[in-house]
């Protein structure tokens, strides 16, 4: 996988997230995480999700960040000469 689609991929989590009834909006859980929220108003409903998830054509998404969280390689960073 090239490193264009790791950046895009992103897993459909909507099975899994479960929402909490607010004053004028319902709060998004996953993993009892709040990920987010859904605005009730006359012109529709609005969501606002939180940094690594995404609302897309009905569906919840979790943005897969991996290539974020490991270095590039095992020596990545290594200034002390010893690696």
């Amino acid at each position: 996988m090239n490193d264009s689609n790791q950046k895009d991929a992103k897993s459909d989590i909507t099975a899994k997230v479960y929402g909490k009834m607010d004053a004028g909006y319902m709060s998004l859980f996953h993993d009892n995480q709040k990920i987010g929220r859904v605005v009730f108003s006359n012109q529709g409903n609005q969501y606002e999700m939180a940094e690594g998830f995404e609302f897309d054509a009905d569906k919840i998404y979790k943005k897969n960040n991996s290539a974020q969280k490991y270095p590039k390689s095992y020596v990545q960073g290594c200034d002390e000469g010893w690696c």
